[in-house]
């Protein structure tokens, strides 16, 4: 069945990241989840999601429900929510869509002074721990990265990760809902199978480990943060007279020096190196790029630049 509006739908049942352009459900006779089928990033759409990765969740969950004892997503319990009982925010209709739900939901908490930072980095991506998903099987690690969090709890690649966070997983979108219901630190739990051994072990969540870029989400548009620093990346020679890594970021800040950047104490020519005392390990371009996504408005970052042959650090508030 085909959801093409949200207004009269439980999102209590129907909890997923409604910036998404595609959502599957998988329910039991009686309305529990057993899966979800979905997800996006950055690069698109449909970087995260294939035919061939839908009909083998399909094929996950079909062998779920003829288990015994058959595993069931937990979902929120108590009176349904339905979105239309908020008074949706100025320019949308009476119909609501799913990408629409979480600007209304979000225009409520602002009103109600409710809105925290931490609400733009739901759904985070496995990759952001260091597990990457394969697209046509979605719960087998098709990468994990040297000395990840994932890979610290002892996963690796081609395992098939059976639960995350206490969630069934049997595709990307099951490992994004599962991360969602995370703490922003501590320990979660992970199950995986290898060679027909089940295996479990605790992933330690790491300091920002949600961030992931928003700059594509409609709903937080008037969230994303910019640098408003530019300049030309140095050469590998000039980073290397300044003790900086011929790999790493390094740029001169060009004469036009904006609001934001000249308020926090930025001038002329200083060579802006990193944020926060982060090795980054991109160019000028590519450094826009990350503080949109790692960022929102109304956060302090830390620019790390040399002036004059001294290193300083300078606060600058995003706006």
């Amino acid at each position: 069945m085909r959801l093409a509006e949200i207004e009269s739908s439980n999102l209590k049942l129907f909890e997923f990241d409604y910036d998404l352009t595609f959502m599957v459900f998988f329910l039991s006779p009686d309305e529990k989840v057993y899966a979800r089928y979905g997800g996006r990033c950055e690069q698109g759409p449909d970087e995260r999601m294939s035919l061939a990765g839908l009909r083998y969740t399909m094929q996950s969950v079909l062998a779920e429900h003829a288990a015994d004892q058959p595993r069931i997503a937990a979902t929120e319990t108590g009176k349904p929510f339905f979105i239309r009982e908020i008074a949706p925010p100025s320019g949308l209709g009476r119909c609501i869509h799913c990408h629409q739900a979480k600007e209304v939901i979000y225009n409520k908490l602002d009103l109600e002074g409710k809105w925290n930072i931490d609400l733009a980095f739901r759904y985070p991506l496995p990759d952001n721990l260091g597990l990457t998903l394969e697209v046509d099987r979605g719960n087998i690690a098709e990468d994990v990265a040297p000395d990840s969090p994932a890979a610290r709890a002892g996963l690796q690649k081609g395992d098939l990760i059976s639960t995350l966070n206490s969630v069934p997983i049997h595709s990307f979108g099951d490992a994004q809902f599962a991360l969602d219901r995370a703490p922003k630190k501590g320990l979660i739990e992970v199950s995986w199978i290898r060679s027909g051994r089940d295996l479990r072990g605790k992933i330690e969540l790491p300091d920002r480990w949600r961030r992931t870029d928003i700059s594509w989400r409609p709903s937080l548009q008037n969230f994303v943060a910019s640098a408003r620093v530019y300049g030309n990346d140095l050469s590998g020679d000039e980073k290397v007279s300044l003790g900086l890594s011929t790999e790493g970021l390094a740029f001169r800040q060009k004469d036009n020096v904006p609001d934001q950047a000249r308020k926090a104490g930025v001038r002329p020519g200083d060579i802006i190196f990193g944020v926060d005392n982060r090795k980054l390990e991109m160019t000028a371009y590519q450094f826009l790029t990350y503080v949109r996504g790692n960022y929102v408005k109304g956060e302090t970052l830390t620019l790390n630049l040399i002036r004059d042959g001294k290193r300083l650090n300078l606060s600058m508030r995003l706006e």
